[in-house]
C-alpha cells in the first residue's frame, strides 16, 4: 500500500506551501487541481521529492481549464493531451483521469484511471473490470456504501484501489489496505472526499506499512465514525504480530452485521452504542459482566464458538478508586456497566435520571460518573472523582479533584477487550 496524501487547495500556491509543510512519513502526494485559475507545474514537482499524482476531478466547470468534454452520452470528462504533456514534461508521475465509457487514455503507465460513485454503489463490478481492462498505472473506484454488505462488494474488487466513502463507507475505506489496496489518499489539511482520513489517524492507524490481515475486528455503532478504536487495537495487534486488522462498521442496524460475523469476519466486534442490548441476544456463552450489566461490549467469534463479554465493567473498575459514594447519571448500557463495577468496589450509587436528574446539585459524595450524551445539559456538583464516558464532544467545566475522561475509560476496557480478541489467535 502506498499512502498517498492529497492536497486540494484554491491556489497552486497554497498547494504547494501544504505540500512543503508535509511532515509526517508517505509514500506520494495527490493535488487536486480543479480549483486552480493556473497551474505551475514545474513550481508543483520542485515542493516534493515525492512520486506525485495531478487530479484534475472531473466536473463541467473544468472545461476549458485542460479538459474537454466527451461525446453526447458518455459521462466525465477527459484531460486534453496538452495537459497531460505539460505535467510529464514538468516531472510530474501521474494524472488522474476519471472513466466514462470510451474515454481514452493517452498514456496508461501514466495515469490513474479513476471512478467515483456519489451516490451508491452502482454497477461496480463492470466498471471496475472496464478500468482494469485499460491496463493503467493503477485503477481506483471510490464509492459510498449504505449498508454493510456494500463494503463487502467493494473489498471483493480488489486487487486495485477501492475506496469507501461517507460514514458507512469507514468499513472498507480502512481495511482495504489491509487487504492489499493499492493507494490509500488520505488528507494533509482539507478533507477531500466524505469519510477521507487525516494524514496523522492513517499512521496511527497503519503503523509504517499495513501488513495483510487475515482476522478482522471492528467498532459496531450507529454512528461510529468518531472512534478511536482502530488507534488503540491496530497498535495492540502490531505489538503482538498477528495478523489482523481493526476498522469501522457505522450501521444502521445490528442486524446487518450479525451474519458476516457469524460466518467468522468479522471475526470481533467491539458494540457501542446504539447495538450493546442487541448484542446481547446473539447466543452466546456470556460472561459475568455482560450478564449483570445487561448489555454485551465485546463479542468474539473463536472458531465458531461465540463469546460475550462487558468490558465496559473491567474499564470503570480500573479507573475508580477509593471513593465512598457514587452517583451515576444516566441510565443506559453504559451507566449499567459502572454500576456493576461499583457494586463489585462496595460504593453504594444513587442513578439520576430524566425524573430525578433536577436533584443532582443536591448530592453529597465524591464520585459522579456521567453517561449521558456529550449534548446533554446537565450541570455537575463539586466532587471529588468526575468520570466523563463520552469522548467526543467537547470537555464540560467541572470543578472535581480528579478528572476521568472518556478517553481514558476507552483505553482502560480495551485492555480485556484485547484479551478476548486474542482468544481468536489462541484458540481458547
Amino acid at each position: 500500500m502506498k499512502l498517498v496524501v492529497t492536497v486540494l487547495e484554491e491556489t497552486c500556491d497554497a498547494a504547494i506551501a501544504v505540500i512543503r509543510a508535509i511532515e509526517l512519513p508517505h509514500d506520494m502526494v495527490e493535488v487536486r487541481a480543479e480549483g486552480f485559475a493556473k497551474i505551475d507545474f514545474d513550481a508543483l514537482r520542485a515542493a516534493t521529492s515525492k512520486p506525485m499524482i495531478l487530479t484534475f476531478r472531473s466536473t463541467g466547470e473544468n472545461v476549458g481549464r485542460g479538459f474537454s468534454r466527451p461525446p453526447p452520452g458518455e459521462g466525465g470528462l477527459k484531460p486534453r493531451p496538452t495537459f497531460g504533456n505539460a505535467a510529464f514534461q514538468a516531472g510530474i508521475d501521474l494524472i488522474d483521469v476519471e472513466w466514462h465509457e470510451g474515454v481514452v487514455i493517452d498514456d496508461p503507465a501514466r495515469t490513474v484511471i479513476s471512478h467515483h460513485d456519489y451516490d451508491g454503489v452502482t454497477d461496480v463490478e463492470a466498471i471496475m473490470a472496464k478500468m482494469r481492462a485499460l491496463g493503467c498505472a493503477y485503477t481506483k473506484l471510490a464509492a459510498t456504501p449504505r449498508s454493510f454488505a456494500d463494503n463487502e462488494r467493494l473489498l471483493s474488487l480488489l486487487p486495485g484501489t477501492v475506496i469507501g466513502m461517507g460514514e458507512r463507507g469507514l468499513y472498507s475505506r480502512i481495511l482495504a489496505p489491509f487487504r492489499g489496496s493499492e493507494l490509500a489518499f488520505v488528507a494533509a489539511t482539507t478533507i477531500a472526499a466524505p469519510g477521507q482520513l487525516t494524514l496523522q489517524r492513517a499512521r496511527e492507524i497503519y503503523g509504517d506499512e499495513p501488513q495483510r490481515a487475515d482476522r478482522v475486528f471492528a467498532i459496531a455503532g450507529d454512528p461510529a465514525g468518531h472512534s478511536l478504536s482502530p488507534v488503540i487495537h491496530n497498535r495492540l495487534f502490531r505489538a503482538k504480530g498477528v495478523s489482523a486488522a481493526y476498522t469501522i462498521a457505522s450501521i444502521e442496524s445490528f442486524d446487518e452485521i450479525v451474519d458476516a460475523f457469524l460466518r467468522g469476519e468479522p471475526c470481533g466486534l467491539s458494540v457501542t452504542t446504539p447495538f450493546k442490548e442487541d448484542a446481547l441476544r446473539i447466543d452466546a456463552a456470556v460472561g459475568e459482566n455482560a450478564r449483570r450489566a445487561r448489555s454485551v461490549n465485546t463479542l468474539v467469534n473463536v472458531n465458531g464458538k461465540i463469546i460475550a463479554d462487558n468490558t465496559d465493567v473491567d474499564g470503570f473498575a480500573a479507573l475508580i478508586g477509593n471513593e465512598t459514594k457514587a452517583a451515576v447519571l444516566g441510565k443506559g448500557a453504559t451507566a449499567r456497566a459502572a454500576l456493576v463495577a461499583l457494586e463489585d468496589a462496595h460504593i453504594p450509587a444513587t442513578v439520576y435520571d430524566r425524573t430525578n436528574l433536577h436533584t443532582l446539585a443536591a448530592f453529597d459524595g465524591d464520585l459522579i460518573v456521567n453517561t449521558l450524551p456529550p449534548e446533554a445539559d446537565v450541570t455537575i456538583p463539586r466532587c471529588h472523582t468526575y468520570i466523563e464516558a463520552a469522548y467526543s464532544g467537547p470537555p464540560r467545566t467541572v470543578d472535581a479533584q480528579v478528572r476521568i475522561t472518556g478517553l481514558d475509560l476507552l483505553h482502560a476496557q480495551a485492555v480485556r477487550q484485547h484479551q478476548l480478541f486474542m482468544k481468536v489467535f489462541d484458540g481458547l
